[in-house]
């Protein structure tokens, strides 16, 4: 497991002492926020309906958006100060924040692991996995990472499998059968079953690992000082917007569909999906107990030093979610209600 982590300790030794070289803006009240796809997930749509909705301009925030290819690229931009807020993975923020970097979590909305393993119709168990071709990006990626974490579940050993590296979209290779399984968000999933109906998902990684944080809104010191304003504006449209997300479909969908590129009938159905899961945290997300196991985890498999575990006052800071929560209640359903946890 060390060695498929190497690269992303080798991202934060070059970056995680790294300067502010200026934002794209000096504006208090701009944010950008990073955003690691392109176009994005469905699952990463309330920072867009509260965009488009306009939720933030309410409170005197001017957010806008910058896509980058993938969330270590994003948590780069945001310590070296070109995005103000980066949507990364909660293990990367761990791992920098042990190695010096002056970085808060200050929200956490997606808070479960959307991602699945997505097969063939001959795999009918994570059992049936060896042997089979394994859909992956790079060594070391995303779905390289994930897909050797559904291996050590099924009690494979990763050499009896094939490793096949495949272009960033994933379902074409699965739909051509160049491979036997995919990585795939939910839309994704439900784009390829159109096309062959007996794909099916063997792993959710959520049900997998459920305790681990999936991503957190991080910014840095400066930052957190110098836009306060903005930040508390963010966190609270963040807020409403996934609580709009839970409860008002009809008003979503044109959203997540013009944003996303994919068809309505897809778009609906990875949204149903999605929503009966409870994917999103309509509170904060800042949970201690999946960000403490997260922090722990990355020293379980070498990212961060024995005995140097940062703490969750370390790794958040929830002064705006606290104050949202004031502000806005706890969010209380109709669906999906969760428990308030922050500290």
């Amino acid at each position: 497991m060390k060695l498929i982590h190497h690269c992303v300790v080798a991202v934060l030794a070059a970056s995680a002492f790294a300067l502010p070289a200026g934002a794209f803006t000096q504006d208090a009240n701009k944010l950008v926020i990073g955003m690691p796809t392109s176009p994005p997930n469905v699952v990463h749509m309330p920072v867009f309906v509260a965009q488009q909705l306009g939720l933030y301009k309410q409170c005197g925030a001017d957010v806008s958006t910058v896509a980058l290819d993938g969330g270590v690229k994003v948590y780069r931009a945001m310590l070296s100060g070109n995005v103000d807020v980066a949507m990364a993975p909660a293990s990367l923020t761990a791992v920098g924040v042990s190695k010096g970097a002056q970085v808060k979590g200050i929200l956490g909305t997606l808070d479960k692991f959307e991602a699945s393993m997505v097969v063939r119709g001959d795999v009918k168990t994570m059992a049936d996995l060896k042997g089979k071709r394994i859909g992956i990006q790079q060594p070391g990626g995303f779905a390289d990472i994930l897909s050797r974490s559904v291996l050590r579940a099924a009690h494979i050993d990763p050499k009896d499998v094939n490793f096949v590296t495949i272009a960033t979209e994933d379902v074409p290779a699965l739909v051509a059968n160049q491979v036997d399984t995919a990585i795939l968000h939910v839309e994704q999933e439900m784009l390829a079953k159109e096309k062959v109906p007996d794909l099916h998902a063997v792993a959710r990684m959520w049900e997998l690992q459920p305790k681990t944080m999936y991503n957190l809104f991080d910014v840095t010191d400066t930052t957190l000082k110098g836009k306060s304003k903005a930040l508390a504006c963010f966190v609270k449209g963040m807020m409403q917007a996934t609580r709009i997300m839970y409860a008002a479909k009809a008003k979503v969908m044109p959203i997540i569909v013009k944003q996303t590129g994919y068809s309505e009938k897809v778009v609906s159905q990875a949204y149903d999906f999605l929503v009966k899961n409870c994917i999103w945290d309509a509170n904060s997300g800042l949970s201690p107990e999946r960000i403490n196991f997260t922090a722990k985890l990355m020293e379980k498999v070498g990212n961060v030093e024995k005995g140097k575990v940062p703490t969750y006052d370390q790794i958040v800071d929830t002064q705006f979610a606290r104050a949202a929560l004031k502000e806005l209640g706890p969010y209380q359903g109709p669906v999906c209600s969760s428990p308030v946890v922050v500290h």
